[in-house]
């Protein structure tokens, strides 16, 4: 303390870098929840959920086997991981979308650029591809399940065909929308077929890929579960089925709350993979 700073002068001075401190936080905080507002609702969204639920259950006084307590479903969620079940048919569940999945990205991009390059081509084809659109997969699931048999080859094969069209749609847009002056441009300097593909059709359709792989992800778990719900011995739709066999009205809780968390999952990782790849371009667009 200086000479000539009475106590009086150095409190007032704390005071006063205190409420500056406090000022400068509570400024801080409202720009966090600005940027970060919806990162914020998911909580409170979960919490007036957990309210909702809550008050349902005190003012109708349903029975558990119509709507369970939140605490009963989180036991009979813990019940399920520590015996493996959940587990168990989950990673079946994700096995088969993720084949199914993988299957339609390499024939969609595949097709899709063929038909892209080729208008005659794409006219031929394009009728079936949106007559065979009409029919509904739940239609002819239990086909594809006496064809295939129950095992995991039905259950790809309904995945494969639900995720196949949006993918193929985004293919052929995100082609189509490269400019025939740019093309011009790259084979004036000679650049060879892979060049043209590689620096200037995969990067200009990148964006509606990456939006066709971000639809293809979630959807894929939907043509999963379609086929088990037709036929199956394993898998979260067969969870489901089993559980509703035995009133068992928790575990149905349970394996939908799993299967929206494995859809956010994968919906987010494509949504990373997504912002890794146009980084760059969105520095350039910023410039």
């Amino acid at each position: 303390m200086g000479r000539n700073q009475s106590p009086t002068q150095v409190q007032t001075f704390s005071t006063f870098f205190l409420e500056r401190k406090e000022t400068l936080l509570e400024n801080h905080l409202v720009k966090f929840i600005r940027r970060r507002h919806d990162y914020l609702l998911v909580p409170v969204f979960l919490l007036l959920a957990l309210g909702l639920w809550y008050l349902i259950i005190n003012t109708s006084e349903l029975p558990p086997y119509i709507l369970p307590t939140p605490p009963a479903v989180w036991n009979k969620l813990l019940r399920t991981i520590q015996e493996g079940t959940l587990w168990e048919h989950t990673i079946f569940t994700m096995k088969e979308a993720g084949l199914g999945f993988l299957g339609a990205a390499i024939f969609a991009s595949t097709m899709g650029y063929v038909l892209a390059k080729s208008q005659l081509l794409e006219k031929l084809v394009a009728p079936y591809l949106v007559a065979a659109q009409t029919v509904p997969l739940i239609a002819i699931a239990p086909l594809l399940v006496v064809w295939l048999g129950f095992g995991i080859a039905s259950k790809v094969f309904i995945a494969l065909v639900i995720v196949f069209f949006p993918m193929l749609i985004n293919v052929i847009l995100g082609i189509k929308l490269v400019a025939n002056d740019q093309r011009e441009l790259m084979r004036s300097y000679s650049a060879s077929y892979w060049q043209v593909f590689s620096l200037l059709e995969l990067p200009s359709a990148l964006p509606l890929l990456l939006s066709g792989l971000k639809i293809g992800v979630t959807m894929a778990i939907t043509g999963a579960l379609v086929g088990e719900y037709v036929g199956a011995y394993k898998g979260l739709g067969f969870m489901i089925l089993h559980s509703k066999q035995k009133f068992d009205t928790a575990e149905v809780f349970v394996t939908i709350f799993t299967l929206v968390l494995i859809n956010v999952f994968l919906y987010g990782a494509v949504s990373v993979l997504e912002g890794v790849l146009l980084a760059g371009r969105k520095r350039e667009e910023s410039l």
